[in-house]
């Protein structure tokens, strides 16, 4: 029976609601109609204003047209007069005014709906009848006192409303010339700018403007969607009322089911956790058969106790002021406590204690809901127990690994010292070695020096190889990857590789073909010390024939990705199959015997392994004892992509003779990349007959030195020569660029060669190298010296650098310490500083920045300062470059390196 009156007392109050709903949409439709009404009357004369606006601006636009254009070229002509009496007058044309009001009475007289009028109170005695309106007096007022530009208002005339718009009709120049002249003007005083009369524009507003308006129209429309919608909105609204009464319905009966569940799930609990209630004073109103078997007290005992009863003593009061003050101001406490039972035995809780409220939202108990926690508090115990022995173990293990670190670093201080000591005075052994190579020596004499510079290279090499090994068992060598000429790299490793083959009198062969990109992202340095290594090994053990370099490279899955492929085939001594698994190893050789014939530590493979490693490549061999071996490395790179610079232009023939098919291959490549059309050679007498036969062709000829036993390269060139062939025409590659290499080249006026093997860029450059540069550039370079502070300590070395550059026509100061030549800096530019680090008094670091603060101070010109040191670690490097030195040339110096820096230096100083 409630549920019945509820539903009818809704009923009622529904319809009662649809009836204020229908009168609001009413209500609301007519306010909509009337602002609406009232909105497009407010816009029908907004439009009104702006047709006379344009009406009126169309009129002032032809007056100032006819005036401009027509009027005034035409005023003094013979024979077109320009008047107001231009009816009576055959051949003459209106003043710009006469003109205008005419306009205006034929534009009226077209169009009854406008009226125009240009109206004066100063008129001509001619147009004295026209009479001004209250209307026109006012507007010509409020333009010549107020300076306004335009006068309206709208008016209830015969015809019905109006809007009346008037404009000013200005003075220009050539108006007050007129005025102020003609003998029936009324006033002659007239300036420019006055305000001569006015331009009225009269315009009627249409009855039915209203009711033809699409605007109202569209309002109309609007109000009666706007009505439809609200009363689609009101019985939407309806709708939703109903099925809100039968949600409330179905939220009571889901209610009640929730409440029967909610009974079930506290027995549940109940029979799952400890439960406890107590009132607000903590005395104990209810507790759980749980509750009771963990405590040990029946529920008699409980019921009415203070829940301190439990309280095992074993936390701070502080604890249990922060609980209360928690549970007492709304709060929920979660933590475990350490409660003992009836027996004494204590046990431990996960508790979550929280309020309950009464009807009228007080806390009136709290209710206590505990998880036993005891086994695994004893677990915890018994870890805390093993932590601290492994804590201990740990700190055990932290010392020793501190001790071996120190040991580590000691050892890394120790080698750096004993390179920087044994560098220095290797510095003097070799380069001073090389100076008396360069004097008059007899066979005897010579020969001890070569022995004495090849025992030098040979220590250094061992050096360099245990410093290696040294950072890279220490974790310390880092690659860096950076884009790089591929090509340019690779050449340019192998170029001293040759120099040591012909040497010995093995040829080194490079195979280079075009599948191989011409920029990579590789570490180039690391690069440059594998190939490097590998290919001095198989020199090392090639007693004749020759060793072959072959570049590949296999295109990877993504966009430029690839892998570099080196392979280094030599015709050596080989290894045997038992021994190949530990080539890699560090300080090993295929056997002892190989160690005592051919040298060495054993460390060149196993750096290069490890390197390889590094780089995240693949390292490996295949040999056989007595036929040679095959050292293969596959690298993985990045953005490898290929220079697009194209020569088609070029239309040039270039011959190239090469005994050495690989050779010849790679060049050719590299040729008809850049655009000759290239013929190739392997015989020296067929490349001479058919030059012999047709030598009138125009052709360039490339030339390699060591063919075979019969022929030379200079020989081939001399023949070429007796047949015509211009020497600019001829090229020579050479694995070495010898002094009697050179004269030969020059007494055959050849200034164009290159060293085996050659890059792209390097044969780019020559085929496109003017005659005589080179000569020309060697007599400048003889005759301008640079003006070099070299700071060293080392009197040896002092000597040995002194001497080296004065050889290079260049003028040497000396600086002993770093603060010796911070003064020398003060007092003299120099073109180049070559600076030690370690030195007495103060070090070259500490000086590089001084004398860059006291350039910066002063405004004065950057000098290039190379650091020349045996401190050759990167960290010594970095030191260098941060200090702001140009560059580093590590000790022993390479007269290659010091030759490159003093070109660089001089180029830039020239320029």
């Amino acid at each position: 029976m409630p549920n019945y009156h509820q539903a009818h007392q809704l009923a009622g109050q529904q319809r009662r609601f649809r009836w204020f709903m229908s009168l609001a949409a009413c209500f609301f439709a007519v306010i909509f109609l009337a602002l609406g009404t009232w909105v497009v009357r407010g816009a029908e004369d907004d439009q009104l204003l702006r047709s006379a606006r344009t009406y009126a601006k169309a009129i002032d636009s032809f007056r100032a047209f006819y005036t401009d254009v027509i009027v005034t070229p035409l005023v003094g002509h013979p024979w077109v007069e320009v008047t107001e009496h231009y009816r009576d007058q055959p051949g003459s044309i209106p003043i710009p005014a006469t003109m205008t009001l005419d306009l205006a009475e034929f534009m009226s007289q077209r169009d009854e709906t406008i009226d125009t009028r240009l109206l004066s109170d100063f008129p001509f005695p001619q147009r004295a009848d026209r009479l001004l309106t209250e209307f026109d007096q006012q507007a010509l007022a409020m333009m010549r006192e107020a300076g306004r530009d335009e006068y309206y208002r709208f008016e209830m005339q015969a015809g019905g409303k109006a809007l009346i718009f008037a404009t000013p009709i200005r003075m220009q120049p050539t108006c007050t010339a007129c005025h102020n002249n003609h003998p029936d003007s009324p006033r002659r005083d007239w300036q420019v700018g006055d305000v001569r009369g006015i331009q009225v524009v009269t315009l009627p507003v249409s009855q039915s403007v209203l009711a033809k308006s699409d605007r109202f129209l569209y309002l109309i429309v609007f109000v009666f969607l706007t009505f439809v919608a609200a009363l689609l909105a009101l019985f939407f609204m309806d709708t939703r009322v109903r099925n809100i009464v039968d949600l409330l319905f179905d939220r009571n009966r889901e209610l009640e089911a929730a409440t029967k569940e909610l009974k079930q799930q506290q027995n549940a609990l109940d029979q799952h956790a400890i439960v406890s209630m107590t009132d607000t004073d903590g005395n104990i109103t209810y507790t759980n058969q749980h509750f009771r078997s963990i405590s040990g007290y029946s529920d008699a005992e409980l019921i009415g106790r203070n829940h301190r009863i439990i309280n095992s003593g074993f936390h701070p009061p502080e604890m249990f002021e922060q609980l209360w003050q928690t549970i007492t101001s709304g709060g929920v406490w979660h933590g475990e406590i350490k409660n003992i039972n009836k027996a004494g035995d204590d046990y431990w809780v996960k508790a979550t204690i929280m309020p309950l409220y009464d009807a009228a939202g007080q806390i009136d108990r709290f209710i206590s809901i505990r998880t036993d926690i005891t086994q695994q508090k004893q677990l915890e115990q018994d870890l805390k127990s093993s932590n601290e022995e492994l804590y201990a173990l740990n700190a055990t293990l932290d010392e020793a690994r501190q001790a071996a670190e120190a040991a580590s670093e000691a050892k890394s201080a120790f080698l750096a010292n004993m390179s920087h000591e044994i560098r220095t005075p290797m510095t003097g052994i070799i380069g001073m070695t090389e100076l008396a190579l360069d004097t008059e020596l007899t066979a005897t004499q010579r020969g001890y020096l070569g022995v004495v510079k090849s025992s030098a290279d040979a220590l250094l090499s061992i050096l360099n190889d245990i410093l290696d090994f040294s950072k890279i068992d220490a974790g310390k060598l880092a690659i860096s990857p950076v884009e790089t000429d591929l090509k340019a790299l690779l050449t340019q490793c192998l170029k001293p590789a040759a120099v040591l083959a012909r040497k010995k009198g093995v040829s080194l062969v490079l195979e280079l073909p075009e599948s191989v990109p011409d920029y990579a992202c590789v570490d180039p340095v690391r690069l440059r010390q594998v190939l490097v290594n590998i290919c001095d090994n198989a020199i090392k053990f090639t007693a004749e024939g020759r060793v072959k370099v072959s570049i590949g490279w296999q295109t990877g899955t993504g966009d430029g990705k690839g892998i570099l492929c080196l392979h280094v085939y030599d015709q050596g001594i080989g290894i045997p199959e038992s021994q190949q698994a530990h080539i890699f190893d560090a300080f090993s050789q295929a056997d002892s015997s190989t160690t005592r014939q051919f040298g060495g530590t054993g460390l060149g493979l196993a750096i290069t392994s490890r390197l390889v490693e590094l780089m995240q490549g693949r390292i490996g061999l295949e040999s056989s004892v007595g036929q040679g071996s095959h050292f293969w490395v596959e690298l993985p790179c990045e953005q490898g992509r290929f220079n697009q610079t194209l020569y088609p232009d070029q239309e040039k023939t270039l011959w190239l003779l090469d005994t050495v098919a690989e050779n010849m291959r790679t060049v050719s490549s590299f040729l008809i990349r850049l655009g000759y059309t290239c013929e190739c050679f392997t015989d020296p007498d067929a490349l001479l007959s058919q030059s012999k036969s047709a030598f009138s062709e125009p052709r360039s000829y490339l030339i390699q030195h060591h063919l075979n036993a019969e022929y030379t390269g200079i020989q081939v060139i001399e023949q070429l020569l007796a047949y015509g062939v211009l020497p600019k025409d001829c090229m020579l590659i050479s694995d070495a660029s010898s002094s009697e290499l050179q004269q030969q080249l020059q007494s055959l006026q050849i200034d164009r060669l290159l060293t085996h093997p050659p890059a792209p860029a390097e044969i780019q450059q020559m085929l496109q190298k003017q005659p005589d540069n080179s000569i020309e550039l060697v007599c400048h370079s003889e005759g301008a010296g640079l003006q070099i502070l070299l700071v060293e300590d080392n009197k040896v070395n002092q000597r040995l650098i002194s001497t080296l550059l004065q050889k290079r026509h260049h003028q040497v100061t000396l600086a002993e310490h770093g603060k010796q030549a911070i003064e020398l800096c003060q007092q003299h530019i120099f073109d180049l500083v070559l600076m030690d680090m370690q030195m007495p008094v103060m070090g070259g670091v500490e000086a590089t920045i001084k004398i860059r603060e006291l350039e910066a101070q002063q405004g004065r010109a950057v000098m290039p300062i190379y650091a020349m040191t045996a401190n050759v670690l990167p960290a010594d490097k970095e030191a260098c470059f941060k200090a702001g030195m140009n560059g580093h040339l590590g000790k022993p110096v390479k007269l290659t390196e010091l030759d490159a820096v003093l070109e660089t230096v001089k180029r830039f100083a020239v320029t």
